[in-house]
């Protein structure tokens, strides 16, 4: 789309991310406008803002179909996740502490997390290390996918 940085080489810049931005930020205003111009112009069954609400949620709908179009196209498209980096960073993560408050209680869950953040261990490596959980019920509890829905 466009060569990076000038001053740094190699850089790519997030040029789809900002356009999408600036599109979705010109809806919003759209929406603004089409907001205020139904409060003003309409009285009885006529509302003179009519044109201007027109223009601008056609507008509005120009610019989401083009930029979801060309973002998905220029950005999505080729677009592939890296599992590894993904998963260091889910089990590098201080929240990963959250799903141990049942088993092993607020305050204890807490203190874990501080010790983690020191140390520079994971809450697993910590678990692991000082036995606070069976092996198999830790493997569980730290499984990042349960922690995507709720349970009741």
């Amino acid at each position: 789309l466009q060569p990076g940085s000038s001053i740094m080489p190699g850089k790519v810049n997030p040029v789809m991310c900002e356009s999408m931005m600036q599109a979705t930020t010109r809806v919003i205003g759209n929406d603004q406008t089409i907001t205020m111009s139904g409060a003003a112009g309409g009285q009885f069954q006529l509302n003179i803002m009519m044109p201007v609400m027109g223009f601008t949620a056609l507008e509005s709908i120009h610019l989401l179909a083009n930029s979801c179009n060309e973002f998905e196209k220029l950005c999505l498209e080729n677009m592939e996740a890296n599992e590894e980096a993904c998963n260091a960073a889910v089990e590098n993560s201080l929240s990963m502490v959250t799903s141990l408050n049942p088993y092993i209680g607020y305050e204890k869950a807490s203190a874990l997390a501080k010790e983690a953040f020191k140390s520079g261990k994971t809450i697993r490596e910590l678990c692991t290390e000082q036995e606070i959980l069976p092996a198999e019920t830790l493997k569980e509890a730290l499984d990042p996918m349960s922690m995507t829905e709720p349970h009741a």
